[in-house]
């Protein structure tokens, strides 16, 4: 089995926040399942909403809340990891030759 998530070279929190963007997905995919979301089919309006509405857009807005927060933290641990490489890349992309003079 050649997981990524399991790579003992990686750093615990970079596994946990990967297993945390599986779950998200997961759980997102099983709360907007139609027998799921079918539950809350209820006569009730919220600010003249119908309460399966609400339900669908808070559950939407909670998943993208939750997938904002995680981009988050896999942006901080790959700038963590790249930052021994800070030191040549200010050059590699300036399209000059070091060797010729202007």
């Amino acid at each position: 089995m050649n997981d990524e998530s399991h790579d003992p070279g990686r750093p615990l929190s970079d596994r946990k926040t990967s297993d945390r963007a599986l779950v998200l997905l997961l759980v997102g995919c099983l709360l907007l399942t139609p027998p799921l979301a079918g539950i809350f089919q209820i006569d009730t309006r919220i600010m003249g909403i119908p309460f399966t509405g609400f339900y669908l857009f808070a559950v939407w807005g909670a998943l993208i809340a939750g997938a904002a927060v995680l981009s988050r933290r896999m942006q901080k641990s790959a700038d963590w990891g790249d930052s021994e490489d800070t030191g040549t890349a200010g050059t590699a992309g300036s399209g000059e030759d070091p060797g010729e003079k202007g």
